[in-house]
């Protein structure tokens, strides 16, 4: 991996992407699930005038646009240099990506004051969505990195998701599919490609480390197959065809992703939780599927709402701290060694997943059990931040 910060002398938060990105995530993750839980329960009210947005919009876009998108740009600001030998973005062109970030972060704070800042939200969130493609690119392209041009696409239509989102909630256009829900189709997409391609490198390299002869199937045209049915399952569920089709396309999709994830053969690593994560965040992907199968499909008492959790807490939540666990260890010349409060982490954030679905499946214990999948997701942000927080402010 290229090192090539040497010249860099700045503070150590701006070294590397992933470092200002991944704890300004997890900050952000505790944060807006505490101030929104606090307005929910009417502890907290705004200030400015009163509350005119949608709550639950709010916390979607907060999750998907917000979080989301610093962990994509942390994500792949560490893995560009990887694909193109060039040295990571750091110092004044890192800074000037990241303030829009941080501004648009404000402003959803100030909306929930009672504060007129939707215009400053959207200009701020849409300007670091196109300077993180345009960064992209430009490192791909300056490395002839031509084979991994593709993955601008993905960013694009992120992109395009917060755009259209953005111009919905300015009232200058009227959204016929869910502008939130796209964001979710695209880092559902995402864990798919990506973890598609580490997970199995990942385990394949333990399981060598280990003597095992057991080797993971590698991405195939079978791979390429559950990524097409993935694609197809989201694009009708953002145009809100919550029907049979969405039903049929969702449970295909489930049992392509168990036998996807039974090829990875991640039974071999659960002696090492930092292996396994990988294994159990993607076991969330086609639990998705299956719930949302089931909703559409009207079987049952499952919830939409409930359903899409299995990929907003479980999926994205429990993903996203697995690769920035790793990401932040081996950045950071560390050994990727278990610990007891990996572990710790690893297990909060699955269980936060577990009660948010089941929330409103076991009757007369919804509040009680929604009421600790927050606390277990925060649990789980806080203890990523007490471990590896120091490790992103110093060299």
């Amino acid at each position: 991996m290229p090192t090539a910060t040497q010249a860099y002398d700045g503070p150590a938060i701006l070294s590397g992407g992933y470092r200002v990105f991944f704890f300004s995530a997890a900050v952000w993750a505790v944060f807006s699930l505490l101030i929104w839980v606090l307005f929910l329960a009417g502890v907290a009210e705004p200030v400015f005038g009163p509350l005119d947005i949608d709550m639950v919009q709010w916390h979607g876009h907060t999750l998907i646009y917000g979080y989301g998108g610093a962990v994509v740009a942390g994500f792949s600001l560490a893995a560009i240099p990887n694909w193109t030998g060039r040295p990571p973005v750091c110092g004044a062109a890192l800074l000037t990506l990241f303030i829009p970030w941080l501004i648009a972060r404000g402003a959803e704070v100030g909306l929930l004051l009672g504060g007129s800042l939707e215009a400053v939200r959207a200009g701020a969130e849409l300007l670091f969505f196109a300077l993180f493609i345009g960064i992209a690119l430009r490192e791909i392209i300056a490395g002839k990195n031509w084979r991994n041009l593709k993955i601008i696409v993905v960013f694009s239509l992120f992109f395009f998701g917060a755009l259209v989102t953005n111009l919905e909630r300015l009232d200058v256009i009227a959204l016929s599919f869910s502008g939130w829900g796209f964001g979710l189709g695209v880092l559902l997409v995402l864990i798919t490609l990506i973890g598609g391609r580490i997970i199995p490198a990942f385990t394949a390299n333990w399981m060598r480390q280990q003597g095992l002869k057991s080797v993971p199937t590698m991405f195939n045209r079978f791979d390429a197959v559950v990524v097409l049915v993935t694609v197809l399952t989201m694009g009708v569920m953002v145009a809100r065809i919550y029907d049979g089709i969405l039903g049929s396309l969702a449970l295909v999709g489930a049992g392509l992703h168990v036998v996807r994830l039974w090829r990875w053969r991640g039974w071999h690593t659960v002696t090492s939780p930092i292996v396994a994560i990988l294994h159990i965040s993607y076991l969330w992907v086609p639990v998705g599927f299956l719930l949302v199968g089931l909703s559409a499909l009207g079987v049952g008492d499952i919830d939409m709402v409930s359903a899409l959790h299995a990929w907003t807490v479980g999926g994205v939540g429990s993903t996203t701290l697995a690769v920035m666990t790793r990401a932040t260890l081996g950045h950071s010349g560390l050994p990727l060694k278990d610990s007891g409060l990996l572990t710790t982490l690893y297990v909060a954030i699955n269980l936060a997943g577990v009660a948010r679905v089941f929330g409103v499946l076991v009757a007369g214990h919804s509040s009680l059990l929604m009421t600790l999948a927050g606390l277990l997701w925060c649990a789980a942000f806080v203890v990523f931040l007490v471990r590896f927080g120091p490790l992103h402010w110093r060299r």
